[in-house]
């Protein structure tokens, strides 16, 4: 067995600031389908949150059919057009270099298998620079249920050390599957909000995580 621990890390807002990318497709669905006036302040409130959820609230009304179909139509204009705009989160390529040294490293993440290898692209992220990568269409219920850590924790035969995340759904998750936890202020939600969570740490951004680790 590999003498590595693992640690899984958040996408968005945690590796990559991916807001425009999200926002844009969200706002092309939402007007396809008919709603109209959301702003990208009030999109970008429930940015960590399982993708349903999220359509079921930017859609008041709307059945399961309908917020699939959101879901769907969103996926498909962020792999062709605004993938582009996702950006990486500043020193996380020399914090990944410096994790891998002791650490295997997962992605898990709430956005769907295909939109996550866009967003990488996107951003210029090598995905070679990960063990795993898990969307949330790869498993049954994602974060903050915590099916992604558990089954990074099988496919890979490691217990995960820590989950690091920009939301309170990945604290939660963390919770959940008996991991540390680990917050990040790159996201939407403020120290005293993930502190809420009780996560063992909040740090400013990925690129301080090598440091508290002591890498």
């Amino acid at each position: 067995m590999d003498k590595k621990k693992l640690i899984c890390l958040d996408l968005d807002n945690t590796l990559i600031l991916s807001d425009k990318s999200h926002v844009e497709a969200y706002s092309y669905a939402l007007k396809k389908l008919g709603y109209n006036g959301c702003d990208e302040r009030h999109i970008v409130k429930f940015f960590g949150r399982p993708k349903l959820e999220i359509a079921e609230i930017l859609m008041p009304g709307s059945n399961l059919i309908e917020r699939k179909e959101l879901i769907r139509m969103h996926n498909r204009y962020l792999i062709h057009f605004s993938y582009k705009y996702a950006k990486k989160i500043s020193g996380v390529e020399n914090a990944l270099k410096r994790l891998k040294k002791k650490y295997l490293i997962a992605i898990l993440s709430n956005t769907e298998q295909g939109s996550v290898m866009y967003l990488l692209k996107g951003s210029k992220l090598d995905p070679k620079l990960f063990d795993l990568i898990i969307g949330s269409d790869k498993v049954k219920h994602s974060k903050p249920y915590p099916d992604e850590i558990l089954k990074a924790k099988k496919l890979l035969k490691h217990k995960p050390e820590y989950m690091v995340g920009d939301s309170v759904y990945d604290i939660i998750a963390a919770r959940k599957a008996k991991v540390k936890g680990i917050g990040v202020l790159t996201g939407h939600y403020s120290k005293t909000v993930l502190m809420k969570h009780k996560p063992a740490a909040v740090l400013k951004s990925i690129r301080e995580l090598p440091r508290f680790l002591k890498i």
